[in-house]
């Protein structure tokens, strides 16, 4: 293969898509693992983004809870400071409104930030709207203290907006879903809600000194605060971890925390010893400076722990935010190294598995395709020698060089059977041509025996016998022919000279078994080239042997020769048999177009591979077409080359011995008394040979065109035509002729053993007569012998036909 289809053909085997399958199913398997990691690494990156959105969410809750602290606060001192003032007296109303102010920016503060806070709870957003409930309510509030009301009532009220407050916290609480926020939130709402009972029991105490004396509402109050703030603290020292424990314990401390719950001690003591008609010793025991001061200093050691544990929770959201989207950043970093690693990997292993695969493949195509099938066709035209492989170019030691390897070694093995088989092939081959030219002299030897037999035979019925044997010997002859063809040999048997068209059609018709159902119309004037009349003699006899074999007995086949459009010449072989099916038409013309075989045809259909190769070797080609529906058998039409056709040269061409049996020849000349095909449409009427005709013929002599006929007023008198010379087999020499004998004038020759009746005349008036054909003397003889008996059985025929009614 030249390098450009070399080229050619690499750039198609690229170009088609379906080469593409393999790196694309490899591509596909490195992944299917690939896709998995990069979906497990999506996953945990989407998860630590939304926990990293969540720390995010939850901040702002943590932010809006530390905002929370300055409004229960600013509400607590709101308490405290209208607590102070006697029942029906208003407090004073500047310090109220300002600290009425405070609170109001500290509630702005809390809707800014819980409007910004969106992934608040059902539980949380029910709280908060009640928040906002009770802060519209505390408007009317504090109008009602300015208008002097109730201090414990306006207390309280008070303790219920802060207790709504504190609900809010304790849903804020159960958003952090993280424990590390969970329980510091937890512990903080503890720490509040205790804050905010020392608050409340501020205010209790703050208005029970104010009047003198402690209500019993209010004893109870502060009775149940007492218990609800040391249940308070209890939780939060359960929840909070060692350093928050730490904190409250050295913070919340001292000796004004001692004497606050001292004072709470007496208060609470004071009103169970004090009677309704008991004058109020509570002022004796609370001084009122003393627990403001007391008092102040516990809420401010309170509210700086709550403060700290605000700090750590804010850390703890911030931190817990960072150190997820920290870790969604080197997950995402990681996974893309581990993509571009994988990628990377899987570029160079795939890229080496896939060369050595599409080198592999590539060089298997090529091999089966073109290398083998090339050096198959070279063993088989050359013969066989010892052929070395070129291995396939992958030289890795894993699986895929092993591969190579095996295939080398498979490829080497075809190698060796195909020159085994040539070896063997071209054993047989000249085995069959071996015994076909011995069997071809032997039978030319038998051929020569049998002539001269002819020549000594005066026996009519011996001299018919020896006719048929001289035709089975032809036919044999033939038939080695075929064998030497079938073995790719040329015969030996070549014309030298180009032969009439109309020659090589009778000699056809002479080398088949039933020679007298053959009728050669007329033909064109032409002549086949020397070289390959015999090979055309060879393939019309095959189709004419194959045309008498399927028809009927009593039919006849016709050769038709006509001038062919563009140069050359058509013969048609017509015979009325019984044809074929349209399956075995298309078949057997497979056969005739099929030159390719290399083995010999096990078939009964030998001859139709003959005629492919003999058809193949001078381009002719040849057709077998159905007649139709309304006529029976086959039409074979051979269409011969302009290359293998001339006009003849001369009236009278030089024409090489006639190779048929005389029985064939006489055939040809005088055809026996027989219905005629149809030609065109119009059916000729039956020739019978008269005694006028054969008169007439007495004065003919076959001359060396095929057995045309030109009159002579005597038999063996006057010259042969010019240029006229006796026929000879084209595979020997030719036959020595007896010295001539000479005849007195008038009288006819006497055969005599080894006599040649057409031997030289003496010369007449000084001119030497031609030598004559033998051949084709005795051709007439025989000619003139079959005319007679056939006469005779017309006669009888006829004869027959009157007396039968």
């Amino acid at each position: 293969m030249t390098v450009q289809n070399r080229v050619r053909w690499r750039w198609a085997t690229v170009a088609d898509w379906r080469n593409w399958r393999l790196p694309v199913k490899v591509a596909a398997v490195l992944l299917v693992p690939v896709a998995v990691a990069v979906g497990a690494g999506v996953l945990q990156i989407r998860g630590y983004v939304v926990r990293a959105d969540s720390y995010a969410a939850v901040g702002k809750l943590v932010t809006l809870r530390s905002a929370m602290t300055p409004l229960i606060t600013a509400i607590q001192d709101e308490r405290a400071f209208q607590a102070g003032r006697a029942d029906g007296v208003p407090p004073e109303p500047k310090a109220f409104h300002d600290r009425g102010a405070v609170t109001n920016r500290a509630l702005d503060n809390v809707r800014a930030i819980a409007a910004d806070a969106t992934l608040l709870g059902d539980v949380s957003e029910s709280r908060y709207s009640e928040v906002l409930t009770q802060m519209n309510g505390l408007q009317q509030l504090r109008q009602s203290v300015d208008a002097g009301s109730d201090v414990s009532v306006a207390v309280v009220s008070y303790t219920t907006v802060l207790r709504t407050l504190l609900d809010f916290d304790q849903a804020l609480v159960s958003e952090f879903g993280d424990p590390a926020l969970a329980g510091t939130g937890v512990a903080l709402h503890n720490l509040s809600m205790a804050g905010e009972q020392l608050s409340q029991q501020h205010a209790v105490v703050l208005a029970a000194a104010t009047r003198g004396r402690l209500l019993d509402a209010e004893a109870v109050s502060l009775g149940q605060s007492t218990l609800r703030y040391q249940d308070r603290i209890t939780d939060f020292t359960a929840l909070a971890n060692s350093d928050q424990r730490g904190e409250w314990t050295g913070i919340v401390t001292g000796r004004d925390v001692q004497a606050r719950e001292r004072m709470v001690n007496d208060a609470r003591a004071s009103a169970d010893t004090t009677g309704p008609g008991d004058p109020p010793s509570l002022t004796s025991k609370v001084p009122l400076g003393e627990w403001e001061s007391a008092s102040h200093i516990t809420d401010t050691l309170v509210g700086k722990v709550i403060s700290e544990l605000e700090g750590d929770l804010a850390t703890t959201a911030t931190t817990l935010q960072d150190d997820t989207s920290d870790q969604a950043g080197l997950t995402s970093t990681i996974l893309l190294a581990s993509l571009l690693a994988a990628a990377g990997i899987g570029v160079v292993v795939g890229n080496n598995m896939l060369r050595s695969l599409l080198t592999l493949r590539r060089t298997a195509l090529e091999v089966a395709r073109h290398q083998l099938p090339a050096l198959v066709a070279d063993l088989r035209e050359e013969g066989a020698s010892e052929v070395v492989i070129e291995p396939v170019a992958v030289h890795t030691t894993e699986e895929f060089g092993q591969l190579a390897r095996a295939f080398d070694a498979v490829h080497q093995q075809a190698v060796g059977s195909a020159v085994e088989q040539a070896r063997l092939r071209g054993g047989l081959r000249n085995t069959f041509v071996n015994l076909s030219r011995r069997s071809q002299g032997l039978v030319e030897r038998q051929l020569r025996l049998m002539e001269e037999l002819e020549r000594k035979e005066e026996n009519p019925q011996q001299l018919a016998n020896l006719f048929k044997l001289d035709h089975l010997a032809t036919r044999m002859r033939r038939n080695n022919e075929n064998l030497m063809v079938l073995s790719g040999t040329d015969v030996t048997r070549r014309f030298s000279k180009p032969i009439p068209l109309a020659d090589v059609l009778r000699a056809a018709a002479s080398e088949i078994e039933q020679y007298q159902r053959v009728v050669v119309q007329t033909t064109p004037q032409v002549e086949v080239v020397g070289y390959a009349a015999s090979d055309l003699v060879r393939l019309i006899a095959e189709l004419l042997d194959n045309a008498t074999a399927f028809s009927p007995p009593r039919s006849h086949v016709v050769i038709v020769g006509r001038p062919r459009s563009g140069g050359g010449v058509v013969i048609d072989v017509i015979d009325e048999g019984v044809g074929m099916s349209g399956p075995e038409l298309a078949s057997a013309n497979e056969r005739l177009r099929s030159v390719a075989t290399d083995e010999l045809p096990a078939t009964r259909q030998m001859g139709l591979f003959v005629i492919a190769r003999l058809a193949a070797r001078h381009q002719v080609e040849v057709t077998l077409v159905d007649q139709g529906p309304h006529r029976d058998g086959l039409r074979a039409v051979v269409g011969v080359p302009p290359d293998l056709v001339r006009k003849p040269t001369s009236a009278h061409s030089p024409r090489v011995v006639d190779t048929r049996p005389a029985a064939a020849r006489a055939a040809a000349v005088v055809p026996a008394s027989r219905p005629r095909p149809a030609t065109n449409g119009v059916t000729p009427t039956p020739a019978r040979t008269t005694e006028s005709e054969w008169s007439s013929f007495r004065g003919m002599a076959i001359d060396d065109q095929g057995g045309a006929a030109t009159p002579r007023s005597v038999w063996f008198k006057g010259k042969l035509p010019a240029g006229e010379s006796p026929r000879h087999r084209l595979d020997g020499p030719p036959e020595p002729e007896p010295t001539p004998r000479s005849e007195p004038d008038g009288e006819l020759p006497k055969r005599r053993p080894r006599g040649n009746l057409m031997g030289e005349r003496p010369a007449t008036n000084g001119v030497a007569p031609a030598r004559r054909d033998p051949n084709a003397t005795r051709g007439f003889l025989s000619n003139y012998q079959t005319g007679i008996r056939q006469g005779v059985r017309d006669s009888g025929d006829q004869r027959s036909a009157q007396e039968d009614p």
